[in-house]
């Protein structure tokens, strides 16, 4: 058997810094926000979204600036999880990574994840992949699922197969009877993707359709 190969994940303390310098201007904004516009609810609400910015800088700063080689071609991946990370997906050679421990590697090709992680782009006219898109059972029904578009305004169908953008954008996926939470739907109107918790399905689907991971 293959030794798994596996890179060490380092922090970037540019990355940090830069994080930490937009987490002290979004919390002075904050504050400035405060000092000067706010009368009531609705302005209090507008001021309190850059302290929001200010946290999750703050966050990215502790545990969301690292960096690694890929282990499968060596590219640089950055904005890392220095400690675990789940579904990294390398630009260069679009596969797929995760790790624990600081460390990297690639992920199982029959993994199936707890939630759907795995990413491709959702063409116009498609067709899904024969089986359950969790486990790939025989399916025995096709579970909606849906997002809602804020600034969809046409309607694009495809029979069958296809999905409609409107204000809600929806597609009915293979599932078995022991499975209904497979796939989830993100994006905008004009570029919709689709995850799917089962990383050999994500790829079955890029293959029948000529797209790839991301």
């Amino acid at each position: 058997m293959d030794a798994v190969v596996k890179t060490s994940i380092t922090r970037s303390w540019s990355t940090t810094i830069g994080f930490l310098v937009a987490a002290v201007v979004s919390g002075a904004v904050s504050v400035g926000l405060f000092m000067t516009i706010v009368e009531g609810a609705i302005t209090a609400g507008i001021a309190c979204i850059p302290a929001v910015l200010a946290l999750i800088f703050l966050f990215m700063a502790i545990g969301g600036a690292g960096v690694a080689s890929c282990p499968g071609c060596g590219e640089r991946l950055t904005n890392l999880g220095t400690g675990s990370n789940e579904a990294v997906l390398c630009p260069k050679c679009l596969k797929y990574y995760e790790g624990t421990g600081g460390e990297l590697w690639a992920t199982d090709l029959g993994k199936v994840a707890a939630n759907a992680v795995y990413t491709t782009k959702l063409p116009e006219k498609f067709n899904f992949p024969e089986g359950c898109c969790v486990c790939g059972k025989p399916a025995t029904q096709r579970v909606k699922v849906e997002t809602r578009m804020m600034n969809a305004s046409s309607a694009v169908t495809a029979p069958a197969v296809g999905y409609s953008s409107s204000t809600i954008t929806s597609v009915e996926v293979p599932h078995c009877a022991e499975h209904k939470d497979g796939a989830m739907l993100s994006g905008t109107a004009k570029d919709m993707h689709i995850r799917f918790r089962s990383y050999p399905y994500m790829r079955a689907f890029c293959e029948l359709n000529g797209v790839g991971p991301g």
